[in-house]
């Protein structure tokens, strides 16, 4: 059941579990229009990169580069870690527009998130020991693992790159591309749904780089691992809120007000229905709300 998150609100929203544990079935990636904003150009790759293939986990490279061809990407890596087992594992991609134009030049790195089909990625995910990280403080164990397991060849890739540089993901990938800002600093990182990812001091390594840090009103995942065991956010939050809106760093009494809110439509109009996710906290992760809502603030005047 898809239709609009508030009887207010004009943006799309979806309950359904088919977009939550499947983001790449709907397609129609940059259907409505050419992003007009990097939070908007991030935000669908990030859904983009769930793209794999029927047979086995691997990404579809065929799909993911006819698609950002339209957007003149014509440069692609993708990392994959696991070739012998179906291609489960970590999966990333690090995507060149423009690259003979110096003042157009961009690179985007992008990392899959959680497939629920993907034993190695629920792993990682429930592996919640804080662990020393490379460029200090400590990070969630799994995490760290999993960006371990393509960071050579990523490194390497990234090595020569002279232009602005974009780091993205959602769920689990915004988790990584989070550890990866710490050890080769973007320009940007902008994340969706993202966990937290490690303790104070952790954090603290990524304070002179700009975080765009999105969460949809009350996706759970942005609320794991909880802070009592040590973790913290990056930055502050960039929050949809439950009329669909953005708002930067809200207060934390009117954001829990929201949700409550939110939480209470959503038994009246979502929970029931078949086919739908039961809890809003749930359904708030589905990457495509985060994209309704972003790209809706981006056609905005």
């Amino acid at each position: 059941m898809n239709g609009p998150a508030t009887a207010s609100s004009e943006i799309s929203y979806s309950a359904t579990r088919e977009d939550l544990y499947s983001p790449w079935a709907r397609g129609d990636y940059f259907s409505a229009c050419q992003p007009l904003t990097e939070s908007g150009l991030c935000v669908e790759i990030a859904r983009l990169v769930y793209c794999r293939k029927h047979s086995s986990f691997a990404f579809d490279r065929d799909k993911i580069q006819e698609v950002l061809g339209r957007l003149n990407f014509t440069q692609f890596q993708f990392f994959e870690s696991r070739q012998d087992l179906e291609d489960r594992g970590t999966h990333c991609i690090l995507a060149l527009r423009n690259p003979g134009d110096r003042d157009k030049k961009l690179a985007v790195v992008a990392f899959r998130g959680t497939d629920a089909d993907d034993p190695f990625d629920l792993a990682d995910d429930a592996d919640i020991v804080l662990t020393s990280w490379q460029k200090g403080g400590r990070v969630h164990r799994g995490f760290a693992n999993a960006l371990e397991e393509i960071w050579p060849d990523l490194d390497r890739a990234l090595q020569p790159i002279d232009c602005r540089v974009l780091f993205t993901g959602h769920s689990l990938g915004a988790a990584m591309a989070t550890l990866l800002a710490s050890a080769r600093k973007p320009d940007f990182l902008y994340t969706f749904g993202s966990p937290r990812v490690g303790d104070a001091e952790f954090v603290t390594r990524l304070d002179d780089i700009p975080c765009f840090r999105y969460v949809d009103c009350c996706d759970l995942v942005a609320r794991i691992p909880p802070d009592p065991l040590g973790y913290m956010h990056v930055g502050k939050p960039y929050y949809i809120n439950a009329g669909r809106r953005l708002v930067r760093n809200p207060d934390e009494a009117d954001m829990r007000q929201d949700q409550n809110e939110a939480r209470e439509e959503y038994i009246l109009r979502y929970s029931w229905r078949m086919g739908n996710v039961a809890m809003r906290d749930l359904a708030d992760h589905a990457l495509i709300n985060y994209v309704s809502a972003i790209l809706a603030e981006g056609r905005r005047p």
